[in-house]
């Protein structure tokens, strides 16, 4: 990135900074409570053997490990940020479908659920992670609730196989907002020297965006303005997906059929995401080095997501559904999600999807731009035309890669 589109950035990122609508509580003080905030020295996992790579952060020191990811990134040698998150999975679902149907979609559930987990991983340019320290690897574990928080039961159930405590995130997790201040604070973000790298990474973003805009939860309204919004924050970033499209070894299948057929180790436990994130960078460096992935492909797939933008896939087949139907998602808002709960903040599950899918359809008001997600999805391939011009979607993808 040369001196003038530098210039030009931060010139951007001020004006965006100065609005109201995304600094209102960003620049406010930001404190914790002693009884949430403890010395690191006084927690168990403080204790760590040279071979763990991965550090447990909570709401007792996070601050403190924020400061030593700046302290790393800042010396300019390690600013290639592996990264994922995970989340509760989708819990509401747009039926009627045009261009931007997979970022209103995105918008809607993101908006309307937490974060779980946020995993960041450092490597040089080479892949090389940090010497002389005991670990490269940040697992943000944030504060959520079953009881209170919404969800999807399938993916809940997949994260808690995986080893997930949520009674533990519940009593220890990190409040979200206090996280903001301490984030734009720790070089990840507002920095053209750093390059995140995520697999399928759409989600992952947003959520990130909707941390540091921090505007009442909600994101852009339109896929455009969330783009550009990003480019601020994350000036330079790249996802693994987009990058490998057109290698169908490589890209039939998830993170972990990737990182299986280019013979990664998993380190950590699979579907959290602080192992995710290193799945995700290292299968990116060996893809550089194998030259599966050159210069020309960083520079045409440079800050574009899979499925979003210029990554959107499918798009004939879009346009094919935009032209027999009149349908439009344009007055899409949060406020209009259905807030009833079904077994305890959950939604029917795909089986219950082809039992009840008439009785549900006939239920739903035609005037609403939105219905209750059955499966907890991530991402769409083909649709195929349902009765009353209502739409079911076949993935290729599950929401946890």
């Amino acid at each position: 990135m040369d001196s003038n589109n530098n210039a030009e950035l931060k010139t951007e990122q001020n004006k965006y900074l100065l609005s109201n609508a995304s600094t209102s509580s960003i620049d406010s003080k930001s404190t914790c409570s002693s009884a949430s905030f403890k010395d690191i020295n006084e927690s168990p996992d403080n204790i760590l053997e040279n071979t763990s790579y991965i550090k447990e952060v909570y709401s007792y020191n996070y601050k403190q490990e924020l400061k030593k990811i700046y302290s790393i990134i800042d010396g300019d040698e390690f600013t290639y940020i592996g990264m994922d998150t995970e989340f509760p999975g989708n819990v509401c679902n747009i039926y009627n479908i045009d261009n931007e149907f997979y970022y209103k979609n995105m918008k809607l559930n993101v908006e309307s659920t937490k974060i779980i987990q946020l995993g960041i991983t450092l490597t040089n340019k080479n892949g090389e992670y940090p010497k002389d320290f005991p670990y490269h690897t940040w697992q943000f574990n944030f504060k959520f609730d079953l009881e209170n928080d919404k969800f999807s039961e399938e993916s809940i159930n997949l994260l808690k196989k995986s080893g997930i405590d949520f009674e533990n995130l519940k009593k220890n997790g990190i409040e979200q907002k206090m996280f903001v201040k301490e984030l734009m604070n720790s070089a990840l973000v507002l920095n053209p020297k750093v390059k995140w790298i995520s697999y399928h990474g759409s989600y992952d973003f947003a959520y990130i965006l909707k941390f540091v805009m921090n505007n009442d939860d909600k994101l852009p309204k339109t896929e455009k303005e969330f783009l550009d919004t990003l480019k601020l924050f994350v000036p330079e970033y790249y996802d693994v997906k987009m990058l490998i499209k057109d290698i169908d070894i490589y890209f039939n299948g998830g993170l972990n059929r990737l990182i299986y057929n280019l013979d990664i180790e998993r380190k950590g436990i699979n579907h959290q995401a602080g192992s995710d994130s290193i799945a995700t960078i290292e299968a990116f460096h060996k893809l550089i080095k194998n030259e599966s992935i050159n210069k020309i492909k960083m520079k045409k797939y440079k800050n574009v997501l899979y499925g979003i933008g210029a990554g959107k896939d499918n798009q004939n087949t879009i346009k094919y559904i935009n032209n027999k139907c009149n349908n439009n998602v344009n007055n899409l808002s949060i406020n209009n999600v259905n807030e009833s709960k079904i077994n305890n903040n959950t939604v029917l599950n795909r089986n219950m999807m082809y039992i009840n899918n008439q009785k549900q359809m006939n239920n739903i008001n035609v005037n609403n731009n939105y219905m209750k997600c059955f499966y907890p999805c991530f991402f769409m391939n083909t649709f195929n035309v349902m009765k009353n011009n209502f739409y079911q979607m076949n993935f290729n993808r599950t929401m946890m890669a």
